[in-house]
């Protein structure tokens, strides 16, 4: 299919790329890297990289564009690393002339003239390197960087298992192209004090369920003392990973709003459907969803008591 996908690019004048709500490391990697990809082999073409990214590493990876409604009616859009349309961050996607959709997440929703799925993949990256690679395309540092970051990002440095040998042989192609890993990876464990005091307030707060399920409500007053904001605070769920007999961690983020985000982790046990029936979705072992208040962390984190109990 990597082959049909690639043609299917390389008819299209202008290509926009999607990717979904609060991107990661993968969703930004793979969209830039995927951008970068096909301008070093179609350097005539127009192509995008739309949505938020990941404004930290702009300078150094790259930054996204910002196009009219007219470019997208005209173009080819890529959807990457998204498994459900409602999670698409830039919902313009729908004036495009066709679709392509790349993800590596469970299914929930079938769209896309080309559809290609391989939940064996480690992350997007995964899948948008290895296409360049079998296909023998040319692959520059400049999109071989930002594949790089999603792929070890989305693998947790090639902690979460399973991960596929092939992984790392991919992961040796994009470092051959001498992409320089060390800068990226002191941006990467670069630490804002902010966020060093606030793990102070996880580790004094942080509860446990009757069957083992880690979890912390953090409420917006106690985000707006800590000068964060809510998304950051979610994205610190790993914080309490690693505690002996608490194979599942959940974060519960509120917004000025009051909306919530939840944040699922776990070592070995699927908490993917337990998202999905909150209206999320995710990996098996990695996952997320959104509450519309606070006042309900309890149903969820009562559900993932159920699935340890059922495990126990």
């Amino acid at each position: 299919m990597y082959k049909e996908i690639w043609n299917k690019i390389s008819e299209a004048n202008v290509i926009t790329i999607f990717g979904h709500v609060v991107p990661d490391g993968d969703c930004y990697g793979s969209i830039l890297g995927l951008k970068n990809l096909i301008k070093a082999n179609f350097p005539d073409k127009e192509v995008y990289a739309l949505g938020s990214g990941l404004p930290k590493y702009f300078d150094f990876v790259g930054r996204m564009d910002e196009v009219d409604d007219s470019i997208i009616e005209s173009s080819l859009a890529v959807i990457l690393d998204v498994a459900n349309l409602a999670r698409i961050e830039d919902q313009r996607y729908k004036l495009a002339s066709s679709i392509i959709k790349m993800d590596h997440h469970q299914l929930q929703d079938h769209f896309g003239d080309i559809e290609l799925i391989n939940n064996d993949m480690i992350s997007t990256t995964e899948i948008v390197t290895e296409m360049a690679v079998s296909l023998n395309l040319k692959l520059t540092k400049e999109a071989a960087l930002p594949l790089f970051l999603g792929l070890i990002t989305d693998s947790g440095r090639f902690l979460y298992q399973p991960i596929r040998g092939e992984a790392y042989s991919l992961a040796g192609e994009l470092v051959k192209t001498g992409i320089d890993i060390k800068t990226l990876y002191d941006m990467m464990y670069e630490v804002d004090e902010k966020i060093l005091r606030f793990k102070g307030y996880i580790f004094a707060n942080y509860k446990k369920s009757p069957n083992g399920v880690i979890y912390l409500p953090i409420p917006k007053e106690v985000i707006h003392e800590h000068d964060l904001d809510f998304n950051t605070c979610a994205s610190l769920v790993n914080s309490v990973s690693g505690i002996p007999g608490s194979p599942i961690w959940v974060f519960f983020s509120e917004s000025d709003s009051g909306e919530v985000r939840v944040e699922f982790r776990s070592r070995g046990v699927p908490v993917q459907p337990t998202a999905v029936k909150f209206g999320g979705g995710g990996h098996l072992q990695a996952a997320g969803c959104k509450l519309d208040t606070l006042d309900d962390y309890m149903l969820v984190v009562n559900e993932l008591d159920k699935v340890l109990k059922e495990q126990a």
